[in-house]
């Protein structure tokens, strides 16, 4: 690597960093969490306020928590209902929360509840996660039939309420039919090119070219199992990725999505349990090297962000198309959808 970590950090500074996340459990050491996002610059974040297979009472109560907590530490973070709030994080040193759900089950078999949780803050959602629910299957299923006729009417009923459509998690073919049958750009928040690790979670050529075409977003994942098979994920590795969907679709359609899973390891391991299917392969089985992030002690260390910055520099890309790829193409998206 030859770029300074000066120059990284210059570019940092002078960016507006939006990462796609994907999933941070409310443990012990989330604010920490939140302290080493704001000591590298990042203005916002797409949290799961939610779990997996929550009800509708369930999902309204986490998300009127994560208000309360947000209120509760302002100093910190504020909630993210538009572009301008994440402006407005940057500013101020904090980190704007993108509230958002990995699975649709939220909303029970209502439509209505979009509008409710959206009235909340909650401007992401994702219509299935691993398993199949109301409005289609997930990427662990073994079916994959596409939308149900209540799925389509979700895709309808999130572009009326401006709220972002997430496919990460999605089966193949409801990730096609909601770009299909959405008016709005789509994004993937986190998951990676299929063609460099064969995932059940990652996207193929046509996927990625079709949430291009509409105009969306693919986060960059950092999460061992869609990088690679069997060692420890390295940087190189990363940004191959950007490197492929920069090269397939363009670089206006890829960011970064970290997905950090603030787990103990007790809470990690009784996750598989539920998830067996998506255990990791490889002798790390999946705790300590489960994210580029995180160190052999399972601590974060966000701090490592730079790290992308130099490597894209090292490879030719030039200050504006970085800029673009940690927050300025999401930034278009969530203009573009929530206004």
């Amino acid at each position: 690597m030859t770029v300074s970590k000066e120059k990284a950090r210059k570019i940092h500074q002078e960016s507006i960093i939006v990462d796609g996340l994907g999933y941070s459990q409310r443990s012990y050491y989330f604010e920490n969490f939140v302290d080493s996002m704001i000591s590298v610059g990042v203005a916002a974040v797409n949290m799961t306020v939610v779990g997996s297979n929550d009800t509708p009472a369930v999902g309204l109560v986490k998300v009127e928590e994560w208000n309360k907590m947000i209120e509760k530490r302002n100093d910190k973070m504020l909630l993210v209902r538009n572009v301008k709030d994440i402006e407005r994080a940057k500013r101020e040193k904090k980190v704007g929360i993108m509230m958002g759900t990995q699975d649709g089950t939220i909303i029970g078999d209502d439509v209505n509840f979009l509008g409710i949780y959206k009235k909340l803050g909650m401007t992401i959602f994702q219509p299935t996660y691993t398993w199949q629910n109301l409005i289609g299957e997930g990427c662990g299923e073994r079916t994959d039939g596409g939308l149900s006729s209540f799925g389509i009417k979700v895709i309808e009923e999130m572009n009326n309420q401006g709220m972002l459509i997430d496919l990460s998690h999605c089966a193949y073919q409801v990730t096609m039919d909601a770009i299909k049958y959405s008016k709005a750009p789509v994004v993937f928040t986190h998951t990676n090119p299929r063609a460099l690790c064969d995932h059940a979670r990652n996207k193929t050529d046509e996927q990625i070219k079709a949430m291009a075409a509409k105009g969306g977003v693919m986060g960059i994942c950092s999460y061992m199992p869609l990088l690679t098979k069997d060692t420890r994920p390295t940087w190189d590795e990363f940004v191959n990725c950007i490197d492929y969907v920069v090269n397939l679709v363009g670089v206006d359609h890829v960011a970064i999505g970290s997905d950090f899973s603030l787990w103990t390891k007790e809470e990690y391991d009784a996750w598989l349990v539920g998830n067996p299917n998506l255990k990791p392969a490889g002798p790390q089985d999946g705790w300590t090297w489960r994210n580029i992030f995180v160190n052999d002690d399972g601590i974060v260390e966000y701090d490592q962000v730079f790290t992308i910055t130099e490597l894209l520099l090292d490879r030719g890309y030039s200050e504006q198309d970085i800029k673009k790829i940690l927050g300025l193409n999401f930034m278009r998206v969530l203009q573009d959808v929530l206004g």
